[in-house]
């Protein structure tokens, strides 16, 4: 039985509610849906054992789907996010490690298994992987579970990788996930604060992969500068974000996907292509529409 098969029984035995979800992320492209499945759940197999990863990812994807819901409907009661600064979301969840560590794997299923995430993996695969230059030097600012970089690497055995995140949860998730992906040799996680990159060399970045970091911040216009500086003229950056989507974590209040555009523009990067995507359901009488945006940007020459 493949594992893409097994998550889809183990969800459908212990947790029945989440099966139309999942039902509706696979129904994005089956075909496609079962091969990210597969690789994705391969490399969390390898880091948890064929008799441990269902439980461990499963799990974790409920608890985190489901604060999720939550939060977004204390942002539908309140009308703003619930937090506003780094200090409050580094003391709720950064800094707690088993907090962070479930919330890292709740977040590596998502990607295929929410709907609208699993349009940006098919967005990020085939308008941003399939375009890398030859033996590029990627940089992923805030790698979180590290599945982004090792599917780039995983896909590009000439690429390498420096990844950088604040996190210890996070440093150590990726580097398990790049190891258990056979990729471990070509992939260096740092633990360092995403926007204290300015010692690195100007334009020394073949490709920037930067997922749902820039709601995480206060001021994201710093996220921006850094991926402008890092970018060899010409190279291409992969940015992702959350748009009136609350979490614990989100700090920022994206309301406009033309926000994103402006704040990019703004710092010399070129917006390529762009794909905002929202759940198949969402709450009742909603008044804010959760939307992930992806965009492909460009250093300007």
């Amino acid at each position: 039985m493949s594992r893409a098969q097994t998550l889809i029984d183990y969800v459908a035995e212990h947790h029945p509610r989440s099966v139309r979800g999942i039902d509706e992320a696979r129904a994005v492209d089956p075909a496609a849906w079962d091969a990210i499945a597969e690789t994705f759940l391969g490399w969390a197999e390898g880091v948890w054992g064929p008799d441990g990863w269902q439980a461990r990812c499963v799990e974790a994807f409920v608890v985190f789907s489901s604060d999720v819901i939550m939060a977004q409907a204390r942002y539908e009661a309140d009308g703003h996010y619930e937090n506003s600064s780094f200090a409050e979301c580094n003391a709720a969840v950064y800094s707690q490690r088993e907090v962070m560590d479930d919330y890292l794997w709740g977040v590596f299923i998502t990607n295929f298994c929410w709907s609208h995430h699993m349009e940006l993996s098919l967005f990020f695969r085939d308008r941003f992987l399939a375009r890398l230059p030859g033996a590029p030097a990627i940089v992923e600012i805030a790698p979180g579970h590290g599945g982004w970089g090792v599917w780039a690497l995983s896909n590009r055995p000439d690429a390498r990788l420096q990844g950088f995140d604040i996190s210890p949860s996070s440093i150590a998730i990726a580097s398990s996930i790049a190891k258990a992906a056979g990729v471990g040799d070509r992939a260096v996680y740092t633990l360092r604060n995403a926007l204290d990159l300015a010692t690195m060399p100007t334009a020394s970045a073949d490709a920037v992969i930067c997922s749902f970091l820039i709601e995480h911040l206060e001021d994201p216009g710093l996220l921006v500068a850094n991926i402008a500086n890092l970018l060899k003229p010409g190279a291409k950056a992969y940015l992702a974000g959350a748009i009136t989507a609350a979490q614990v974590d989100h700090i920022y209040e994206f309301r406009h996907e033309s926000e994103l555009v402006a704040l990019c523009e703004a710092h010399g990067l070129r917006v390529c292509e762009t794909m905002s995507v929202h759940p198949r359901r969402i709450l009742p009488r909603a008044r804010f529409l959760p939307r992930s945006m992806g965009l492909i940007l460009e250093k300007r020459g």
